[in-house]
């Protein structure tokens, strides 16, 4: 006896795929208020295309009201099967690319933010040359800070991430691209600024104010500075700088990005031989994921770029 069609999954056409994706969205951006900006369209409209693709599946996807939104257990597990039909389909796509000699389809980048404002980074002269051979592929660029670089590799929002990452998920490989130290710093109008190299110890610096960084555990990553009082926290590279520069604080940044400042006088480094710390930008990929041609042709150019920068 054939079975009812009440459990048998519907065949998916090309309104399914997009009422997928108005989930994937919605799923992504936390609700229907903050979906209706990403799909620019009205949240009624949203609304009523959740509907329709829970009445076509013929499960509840999420929950929504006056509790707030979240997926249920279904949609949670509906959601990864969006992701991995993404991918099937992005990789059927550039399969196809291929066999026609030509790159085609979507690359999905996430980096550390401020990086291109470093110099030596190679990532401006990475895409140029990936863009030579690829002109028809659509680039999506993100800037994130590197725990949001994990989470967005890991559920397959992104092919590849690049970034500084302090410890190891089981579900991503790292691969050390070049080395990318940092240094602890003070501003110009900090009492440290001043002071003669020799005569700092640990005891000035727990006098000073340590900015601590949101997306890592500094006890872990930097425990000689992990004790220092702190009244600031910032989640980007970008904001430790700011509270560097207003004399206030003291915080670790790339010895690349901190040097435009040290050079105009407004910045010092802090007892580097003690306080460096020898870090690497690296790329991730996610763990048993099969690589596009599209990401793998831009990971073979990213490798080959960084090769000289190596020590």
């Amino acid at each position: 006896m054939a079975p009812s069609s009440a459990t048998v999954a519907p065949r998916l056409h090309k309104a399914d795929l997009h009422l997928l994706a108005v989930f994937m969205t919605v799923a992504e951006c936390g609700g229907f208020a903050a979906a209706q900006v990403a799909l620019n369209v009205g949240q009624s409209t949203v609304s009523r295309q959740i509907g329709d693709l829970e009445k076509r599946l013929g499960m509840r996807l999420c929950q929504r009201g006056r509790v707030g939104f979240r997926l249920t257990d279904k949609g949670r597990v509906v959601y990864e099967a969006c992701q991995h039909l993404t991918t099937a389909l992005e990789s059927f796509r550039a399969t196809v690319g291929a066999l026609r000699g030509e790159l085609v389809g979507d690359l999905s980048i996430a980096v550390i933010d401020n990086w291109a404002t470093e110099r030596g980074h190679p990532l401006a002269d990475v895409l140029q040359a990936f863009r030579s051979k690829a002109r028809k592929v659509h680039i999506h660029f993100h800037t994130l800070a590197p725990d949001e670089i994990e989470r967005a590799v890991l559920e397959s929002r992104v092919n590849l991430g690049i970034g500084v990452f302090h410890r190891r998920r089981p579900g991503l490989v790292h691969e050390a691209l070049y080395d990318d130290p940092l240094e602890l710093y003070c501003g110009r109008a900090h009492a440290l600024f001043e002071r003669a190299p020799r005569g700092l110890d640990r005891r000035d610096l727990h006098a000073a104010d340590y900015v601590r960084r949101a997306y890592l555990s500094e006890q872990r990553v930097a425990p000689l500075t992990a004790g220092l009082p702190s009244t600031a926290t910032a989640r980007q590279m970008e904001g430790v700088a700011f509270l560097i520069l207003s004399g206030w604080h003291i915080g670790y940044l790339p010895v690349s990005y901190a040097e435009r400042w040290v050079a105009a006088g407004r910045m010092r480094s802090i007892l580097p031989a003690t306080y460096r710390l020898n870090t690497k930008i690296e790329l991730v990929t996610r763990r048993g994921a099969v690589p596009t041609l599209v990401g793998q042709t831009f990971a073979d150019i990213l490798r080959e770029t960084t090769r000289p920068l190596r020590r």
